[in-house]
């Protein structure tokens, strides 16, 4: 029968490559080809299914946005919105950098309307507190008045919904962050770097744009930044694309059906 396995931990590597050349496991489902690849030895057995969303829920006329009213910000100010786990891997020290580059290259009118917004925390089991840090950086920075690290946020909907443009800097193999699709979903372009699976979601010129190597380069991801920040219309074609792509290859009710199938070949049950 087909049996689900998780990217393990470095000490549980082992265990997990062990597992999947038994017998008793006949098909592994990844959530992108850069997961896939951590299992070179069984290709045979790898399935690609992307990890999907209920794409009405993530419609911007069914969520009420509420971020700009809770900063205080003007419908005039440009918000670049990122969301997820802050921790170190995730890039937030490389898109705070960025932050200021971009500010920098600004002129007075522009940086008067730029906002950074980040939602997020550290979990408790992970020391040191990196939200922390990054809000140490901040100031260190002097970017106080731009950037904001908002901490945790039960339902991210409602402050997504109000991103002009998101940014999901992660800066290691990021398998597949949910954080693109739900950005694409609400028709936000994406920037990110070019790293994991992230390519596998954002198509880069056309819905969003990929920042490619050496990773991590925060002067490649300030230029991008600075390039949505002064073309409204890029902006809204490539965030118009990004939602069409995303009803399209990551709605949630056809990757489930598709779950569904590869469980029953799986178990031989299918003809």
């Amino acid at each position: 029968m087909a049996r689900p396995l998780h990217v393990a931990a470095p000490a549980l590597r082992g265990v997990h490559d062990r597992l999947a050349t038994s017998r008793g496991v006949t098909r592994i489902l990844c959530v992108s080809e850069a997961a896939a690849a951590l299992f070179p030895g069984v290709r045979g057995k790898v399935r690609v299914l992307h990890n999907a969303l209920d794409v009405e829920e993530f419609r911007t006329s069914s969520v009420t946005p509420i971020l700009r009213e809770e900063l205080g910000l003007d419908a005039g100010i440009l918000v670049f919105g990122s969301h997820g786990r802050i921790l170190r891997r995730k890039g937030y020290v490389e898109m705070i950098h960025a932050a200021r580059i971009v500010l920098d290259a600004m002129v007075p009118d522009e940086r008067a309307r730029a906002a950074f917004v980040v939602l997020g925390d550290t979990p408790e089991d992970q020391r040191p507190d990196h939200l922390v840090e990054c809000r140490a950086l901040v100031r260190e920075l002097g970017l106080d008045a731009h950037v904001r690290f908002l901490g945790f946020r039960r339902d991210v909907k409602p402050y997504v919904a109000a991103f002009d443009v998101a940014v999901v800097p992660s800066v290691y193999a990021d398998p597949l962050p949910r954080a693109v699709l739900e950005s694409m979903a609400f028709g936000k372009p994406v920037v990110a770097f070019d790293v994991g699976g992230v390519g596998e979601m954002v198509e880069d010129g056309v819905t969003g744009t990929l920042v490619r190597g050496p990773t991590p380069d925060a002067p490649g991801l300030a230029a991008a930044m600075l390039r949505y920040a002064r073309d409204p219309a890029l902006r809204a074609r490539h965030g118009a694309l990004g939602r069409e792509r995303v009803v399209r290859d990551f709605d949630g009710m056809s990757q489930a059906r598709k779950v569904e199938e590869e469980i029953v070949r799986a178990s031989g049950l299918s003809s």
